[in-house]
């Protein structure tokens, strides 16, 4: 029997009702060619009883495990384990794909496929995110990510490399950065809505702090620290000016751009970016 186009992976930890919404959108998908596997971290809801009965009509679930894990990247690497198709998506339990969309999706053969999500506030209000191509290399960097339910990743990039669980908030990021930026693995953006996001989801729970705090530990372990001394110097810069240009002074910035000091910082800023377009050059 041939090995599947997509292995969807679901990690649950006391969230039956969310469990409930992501297993019924993967029922109502047209798609065929996918297996299913959910990692189940030793819930002591009803999340249990929910994959038993899920477990008896879902032909496309292969492997589901109840069992404590050590944070929500250890159970995406359980997955990623027993995976067998040739792109891997995570769904965990909560968020929901959309009405039929994975048909529409083309896997072929690119390293990263990713699209755009529909966020659902707490208060059930959604906004649609769209993420940006090309990628830009501060951007992600510094600010933004592109989260794992909207990503189609290759299943090659996990053979040697699985999510590393020294980062419990951004791994995913990590991935993201490693393989698009620093080794250059091909990737597209199609632009298509892919899931319904839960942005109570674990990421979100922790706060910015928590996330920058991550990015800078990741940074100073996979960079030099020259270029990961420039970032941050890049980011104050570009705060600062931001913060300026939106506080009540913000229509006066081009008599402002004629002032030494102001001069002087689009000297500085000018000359990170040539640092980092010389480093990401150079590799």
């Amino acid at each position: 029997m041939k090995n599947p186009k997509l292995s969807i992976i679901t990690v649950n930890f006391n969230n039956n009702e969310g469990l409930i919404k992501t297993l019924s959108s993967i029922q109502r998908q047209n798609y065929s060619d996918y297996e299913h596997i959910i990692i189940d971290a030793g819930s002591t809801d009803n999340s249990l009883a929910t994959i038993l009965e899920y477990q008896k009509k879902a032909s496309h679930l292969t492997f589901w495990v109840s069992e404590p894990d050590k944070g929500i990247y250890d159970g995406m690497n359980k997955g990623i384990k027993h995976a067998n198709g040739e792109y891997l998506y995570f769904l965990n339990s909560g968020d929901c794909l959309k009405n039929n969309i994975l048909e529409k999706i083309d896997f072929d053969g690119t390293k990263y496929i990713y699209g755009d999500i529909t966020i659902i506030k707490a208060d059930s209000n959604k906004e649609d995110k769209t993420f940006p191509y090309p990628i830009d290399p501060i951007s992600i960097l510094l600010k933004e990510t592109i989260c794992h339910q909207a990503c189609f990743i290759h299943n090659s990039l996990f053979k040697e490399n699985l999510y590393d669980t020294n980062y419990p908030v951004v791994a995913d990021w990590g991935h993201i950065v490693d393989n698009i930026i620093f080794k250059k693995c091909s990737y597209k953006h199609i632009p298509l809505q892919i899931v319904d996001y839960d942005e109570s989801g674990f990421s979100v729970i922790k706060g910015w702090p928590a996330v920058l705090a991550e990015r800078h530990k990741w940074l100073k372990k996979n960079v030099p620290y020259p270029f990961f001394d420039v970032l941050i110097k890049l980011d104050a810069v570009q705060t600062e000016f931001n913060s300026l240009r939106n506080s009540e002074i913000g229509s006066i910035l081009p008599q402002l751009n004629q002032t030494r000091k102001f001069q002087k910082r689009i000297k500085k800023l000018i000359l990170f970016l040539y640092k980092i377009n010389s480093f990401f050059s150079s590799k």
